[in-house]
Protein backbone atom coordinates (compact mmCIF):
# COMPACT_ATOMS: atom_id res chain seq x y z
CA UNK A 1 0.00 0.00 0.00
CA UNK A 2 1.35 3.39 -0.96
CA UNK A 3 1.84 5.78 1.92
CA UNK A 4 -0.19 8.93 1.52
CA UNK A 5 1.69 12.07 0.61
CA UNK A 6 0.72 15.34 2.24
CA UNK A 7 0.88 17.93 -0.55
CA UNK A 8 0.76 20.91 1.82
CA UNK A 9 2.64 21.58 5.04
CA UNK A 10 -0.25 22.98 7.08
CA UNK A 11 1.92 23.42 10.16
CA UNK A 12 4.38 25.63 8.31
CA UNK A 13 1.61 27.69 6.76
CA UNK A 14 0.08 28.34 10.17
CA UNK A 15 3.42 28.97 11.88
CA UNK A 16 4.33 31.49 9.18
CA UNK A 17 1.02 33.22 9.89
CA UNK A 18 1.76 33.25 13.64
CA UNK A 19 5.22 34.73 12.98
CA UNK A 20 3.64 37.44 10.86
CA UNK A 21 1.09 38.30 13.56
CA UNK A 22 3.74 38.30 16.28
CA UNK A 23 5.94 40.61 14.21
CA UNK A 24 3.01 42.97 13.64
CA UNK A 25 2.22 43.00 17.35
CA UNK A 26 5.86 43.70 18.24
CA UNK A 27 6.03 46.49 15.66
CA UNK A 28 2.87 48.14 16.99
CA UNK A 29 3.78 47.88 20.66
CA UNK A 30 7.53 48.08 21.00
CA UNK A 31 9.17 49.70 17.97
CA UNK A 32 10.71 53.02 19.10
CA UNK A 33 9.98 52.04 22.70
CA UNK A 34 12.83 49.57 23.15
CA UNK A 35 14.37 51.48 26.06
CA UNK A 36 11.33 51.05 28.29
CA UNK A 37 10.78 48.10 30.59
CA UNK A 38 7.72 46.03 29.70
CA UNK A 39 5.04 45.95 32.37
CA UNK A 40 4.28 42.36 31.33
CA UNK A 41 7.83 41.31 32.28
CA UNK A 42 7.37 42.15 35.97
CA UNK A 43 8.50 39.26 38.16
CA UNK A 44 10.38 37.53 35.38
CA UNK A 45 14.13 37.14 34.84
CA UNK A 46 16.04 40.35 35.59
CA UNK A 47 18.84 39.31 33.28
CA UNK A 48 16.40 38.89 30.37
CA UNK A 49 14.97 42.34 31.07
CA UNK A 50 18.48 43.77 30.93
CA UNK A 51 19.05 42.24 27.49
CA UNK A 52 15.70 43.57 26.24
CA UNK A 53 15.42 47.02 27.75
CA UNK A 54 18.95 48.15 28.59
CA UNK A 55 21.00 46.55 25.82
CA UNK A 56 17.94 46.63 23.50
CA UNK A 57 18.83 43.29 21.97
CA UNK A 58 16.46 41.48 19.63
CA UNK A 59 15.68 37.89 20.74
CA UNK A 60 17.49 35.34 18.59
CA UNK A 61 15.63 32.20 19.64
CA UNK A 62 11.98 31.43 18.94
CA UNK A 63 9.74 29.16 21.01
CA UNK A 64 9.13 25.65 19.72
CA UNK A 65 6.32 25.16 17.22
CA UNK A 66 3.90 23.59 19.71
CA UNK A 67 4.56 26.40 22.19
CA UNK A 68 3.88 29.01 19.51
CA UNK A 69 0.56 27.37 18.68
CA UNK A 70 -0.45 27.16 22.35
CA UNK A 71 0.41 30.81 22.88
CA UNK A 72 -1.61 31.70 19.81
CA UNK A 73 -4.65 30.00 21.34
CA UNK A 74 -4.27 32.26 24.35
CA UNK A 75 -3.97 35.31 22.10
CA UNK A 76 -7.12 34.33 20.20
CA UNK A 77 -9.18 34.05 23.39
CA UNK A 78 -7.65 37.26 24.70
CA UNK A 79 -8.58 39.16 21.53
CA UNK A 80 -12.02 37.54 21.38
CA UNK A 81 -12.90 38.55 24.93
CA UNK A 82 -11.64 42.08 24.46
CA UNK A 83 -13.57 42.28 21.19
CA UNK A 84 -16.73 41.19 22.99
CA UNK A 85 -16.22 43.87 25.61
CA UNK A 86 -15.87 46.50 22.90
CA UNK A 87 -19.34 45.52 21.65
CA UNK A 88 -21.15 45.23 24.98
CA UNK A 89 -23.35 48.24 24.29
CA UNK A 90 -26.25 45.88 23.52
CA UNK A 91 -25.63 43.49 26.40
CA UNK A 92 -26.74 43.40 30.01
CA UNK A 93 -23.87 42.91 32.43
CA UNK A 94 -24.48 42.08 36.06
CA UNK A 95 -22.47 44.09 38.52
CA UNK A 96 -22.71 43.12 42.17
CA UNK A 97 -22.56 46.38 44.05
CA UNK A 98 -24.58 49.36 45.23
CA UNK A 99 -23.11 52.27 43.32
CA UNK A 100 -24.82 55.18 41.60
CA UNK A 101 -23.10 55.89 38.32
CA UNK A 102 -24.04 58.74 36.02
CA UNK A 103 -24.77 57.96 32.41
CA UNK A 104 -22.16 59.15 29.93
CA UNK A 105 -23.12 59.63 26.29
CA UNK A 106 -20.01 61.29 24.86
CA UNK A 107 -17.74 58.41 23.95
CA UNK A 108 -15.12 59.13 21.30
CA UNK A 109 -12.45 56.50 21.92
CA UNK A 110 -12.94 53.42 19.71
CA UNK A 111 -11.82 51.28 22.64
CA UNK A 112 -14.46 52.82 24.91
CA UNK A 113 -18.01 51.52 25.03
CA UNK A 114 -20.99 52.19 27.24
CA UNK A 115 -22.38 49.26 29.12
CA UNK A 116 -26.01 49.29 30.22
CA UNK A 117 -26.76 47.16 33.26
CA UNK A 118 -30.09 45.83 34.42
CA UNK A 119 -31.49 43.87 37.33
CA UNK A 120 -32.52 40.28 36.70
CA UNK A 121 -35.78 40.31 38.66
CA UNK A 122 -36.40 36.60 38.14
CA UNK A 123 -33.17 35.74 39.96
CA UNK A 124 -34.02 38.18 42.75
CA UNK A 125 -30.51 39.58 42.88
CA UNK A 126 -30.90 42.60 45.11
CA UNK A 127 -27.38 43.98 44.96
CA UNK A 128 -27.33 44.60 41.21
CA UNK A 129 -27.98 48.13 40.04
CA UNK A 130 -29.05 49.48 36.66
CA UNK A 131 -25.94 51.41 35.80
CA UNK A 132 -23.84 52.68 32.93
CA UNK A 133 -20.15 51.92 32.75
CA UNK A 134 -17.34 52.79 30.42
CA UNK A 135 -15.21 49.84 29.42
CA UNK A 136 -11.63 50.64 28.43
CA UNK A 137 -9.87 47.88 26.51
CA UNK A 138 -6.15 47.56 25.77
CA UNK A 139 -5.15 50.94 27.17
CA UNK A 140 -1.62 52.31 27.41
CA UNK A 141 0.19 52.98 30.66
CA UNK A 142 3.49 54.77 31.14
CA UNK A 143 5.31 55.08 34.46
CA UNK A 144 8.01 57.56 33.53
CA UNK A 145 9.77 57.61 36.91
CA UNK A 146 10.20 53.83 36.69
CA UNK A 147 10.80 53.69 32.90
CA UNK A 148 7.96 51.17 32.53
CA UNK A 149 5.25 51.04 29.90
CA UNK A 150 2.63 48.53 28.87
CA UNK A 151 -1.02 47.88 28.07
CA UNK A 152 -3.73 46.97 30.55
CA UNK A 153 -6.40 44.50 29.40
CA UNK A 154 -9.71 45.83 30.74
CA UNK A 155 -10.82 48.71 32.96
CA UNK A 156 -14.42 49.22 34.07
CA UNK A 157 -14.96 52.89 34.91
CA UNK A 158 -17.91 54.33 36.79
CA UNK A 159 -17.84 56.14 40.10
CA UNK A 160 -15.35 53.42 40.94
CA UNK A 161 -12.62 51.90 38.78
CA UNK A 162 -11.83 48.19 38.44
CA UNK A 163 -8.91 46.60 36.60
CA UNK A 164 -8.90 43.11 35.06
CA UNK A 165 -5.97 41.21 33.55
CA UNK A 166 -6.72 38.20 31.33
CA UNK A 167 -4.57 35.09 31.80
CA UNK A 168 -4.88 31.94 29.69
CA UNK A 169 -3.31 28.78 31.10
CA UNK A 170 -3.34 25.05 30.38
CA UNK A 171 -4.92 22.26 32.38
CA UNK A 172 -1.78 21.41 34.38
CA UNK A 173 -1.00 24.89 35.74
CA UNK A 174 -4.75 25.29 36.31
CA UNK A 175 -4.75 22.17 38.50
CA UNK A 176 -1.80 23.51 40.48
CA UNK A 177 -3.64 26.77 41.12
CA UNK A 178 -7.23 25.62 41.56
CA UNK A 179 -7.37 21.80 41.63
CA UNK A 180 -7.97 19.46 44.54
CA UNK A 181 -4.24 19.08 45.04
CA UNK A 182 -3.38 22.70 44.41
CA UNK A 183 0.04 23.84 45.50
CA UNK A 184 1.17 27.08 47.04
CA UNK A 185 1.75 29.55 44.21
CA UNK A 186 5.17 31.07 44.80
CA UNK A 187 5.22 32.94 41.51
CA UNK A 188 5.19 36.69 42.00
CA UNK A 189 4.90 37.52 38.30
CA UNK A 190 1.12 37.80 37.81
CA UNK A 191 0.42 39.91 40.94
CA UNK A 192 3.39 42.17 40.16
CA UNK A 193 2.23 42.63 36.57
CA UNK A 194 -1.26 43.54 37.74
CA UNK A 195 0.18 45.85 40.39
CA UNK A 196 2.21 47.57 37.67
CA UNK A 197 -0.88 48.06 35.50
CA UNK A 198 -2.66 49.25 38.63
CA UNK A 199 -0.12 52.04 39.13
CA UNK A 200 -0.71 53.24 35.58
CA UNK A 201 -4.49 52.91 35.78
CA UNK A 202 -4.62 54.87 39.03
CA UNK A 203 -2.49 57.58 37.47
CA UNK A 204 -4.73 57.72 34.38
CA UNK A 205 -8.17 57.50 36.01
CA UNK A 206 -7.43 59.17 39.32
CA UNK A 207 -8.39 56.15 41.40
CA UNK A 208 -8.44 52.35 41.49
CA UNK A 209 -10.85 50.35 43.64
CA UNK A 210 -10.08 46.74 42.76
CA UNK A 211 -7.75 44.50 40.74
CA UNK A 212 -8.59 41.06 39.38
CA UNK A 213 -6.94 38.22 37.46
CA UNK A 214 -9.36 36.53 35.07
CA UNK A 215 -8.12 33.01 34.30
CA UNK A 216 -9.19 30.96 31.28
CA UNK A 217 -8.35 27.26 31.03
CA UNK A 218 -7.37 26.61 27.40
CA UNK A 219 -8.09 22.88 27.71
CA UNK A 220 -11.49 22.94 29.43
CA UNK A 221 -12.75 26.53 28.87
CA UNK A 222 -13.32 26.92 32.60
CA UNK A 223 -12.83 30.41 34.01
CA UNK A 224 -12.02 31.78 37.42
CA UNK A 225 -11.65 35.31 38.74
CA UNK A 226 -9.19 36.01 41.55
CA UNK A 227 -9.03 39.31 43.41
CA UNK A 228 -5.50 40.63 43.91
CA UNK A 229 -4.74 42.76 47.00
CA UNK A 230 -4.14 46.44 46.35
CA UNK A 231 -0.82 46.16 48.22
CA UNK A 232 0.57 44.69 45.00
CA UNK A 233 0.75 48.23 43.61
CA UNK A 234 3.28 49.16 46.29
CA UNK A 235 5.14 45.90 45.77
CA UNK A 236 5.29 46.59 42.04
CA UNK A 237 6.69 50.07 42.61
CA UNK A 238 9.39 48.72 44.93
CA UNK A 239 10.12 45.92 42.46
CA UNK A 240 10.71 48.29 39.54
CA UNK A 241 12.81 50.61 41.71
CA UNK A 242 14.97 47.58 42.47
CA UNK A 243 15.22 46.59 38.80
CA UNK A 244 16.35 50.10 37.84
CA UNK A 245 18.92 50.13 40.65
CA UNK A 246 20.22 46.65 39.81
CA UNK A 247 20.55 47.41 36.10
CA UNK A 248 22.38 50.67 36.75
CA UNK A 249 25.27 48.47 37.92
CA UNK A 250 25.38 46.36 34.77
CA UNK A 251 24.26 42.89 33.72
CA UNK A 252 22.78 41.00 36.71
CA UNK A 253 24.58 37.82 37.67
CA UNK A 254 22.86 34.48 37.36
CA UNK A 255 21.00 33.79 40.60
CA UNK A 256 18.03 31.50 41.04
CA UNK A 257 15.03 33.50 42.25
CA UNK A 258 15.73 36.58 40.16
CA UNK A 259 17.86 35.58 37.16
CA UNK A 260 16.10 33.28 36.40
CA UNK A 261 13.05 33.67 38.61
CA UNK A 262 12.16 29.95 38.30
CA UNK A 263 14.04 26.90 37.06
CA UNK A 264 11.86 26.27 34.02
CA UNK A 265 12.39 29.79 32.63
CA UNK A 266 15.81 29.17 31.07
CA UNK A 267 14.48 26.37 28.89
CA UNK A 268 11.98 28.73 27.24
CA UNK A 269 14.12 31.88 27.15
CA UNK A 270 14.66 33.58 23.79
CA UNK A 271 18.03 34.93 25.03
CA UNK A 272 19.44 31.60 26.20
CA UNK A 273 22.13 31.53 23.49
CA UNK A 274 23.34 34.97 24.63
CA UNK A 275 23.00 34.37 28.37
CA UNK A 276 24.65 30.89 28.27
CA UNK A 277 23.28 29.60 31.60
CA UNK A 278 24.30 25.95 31.09
CA UNK A 279 27.29 25.99 33.45
CA UNK A 280 25.22 27.76 36.09
CA UNK A 281 22.44 25.18 35.75
CA UNK A 282 24.86 22.26 35.91
CA UNK A 283 26.55 23.72 38.99
CA UNK A 284 23.22 24.06 40.79
CA UNK A 285 22.20 20.54 39.79
CA UNK A 286 25.32 19.20 41.49
CA UNK A 287 24.42 21.21 44.58
CA UNK A 288 20.94 19.69 44.51
CA UNK A 289 19.10 23.00 44.19
CA UNK A 290 18.15 22.57 40.52
CA UNK A 291 15.90 19.71 39.51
Amino acid sequence: MRSSINPFDMDKLYLDFIDKKNDENYEARYTNNEGWYKASSAGFCSRKQYYESVLKLVPTLKPKSDSLMKMRLGTIFHDELQGALKETESLSIYYRSIYNIEDSKNIEDSNLVEVSKSIDKEKNITDIQKESWKVHVEGNIELEDLNVRGHFDVVFEGDKVFLYDIKTIGAYPWSLKFGRKKMADNSRAYPLQLGTYGLGVEETFGRLDGMYLYYYNKDTSKTKTVEVPMIEKSKAYIYWEGINEEHSKGLPRLELGSSPEQQWACGFCSFRDICKPDDFIEHNKKKGVWH
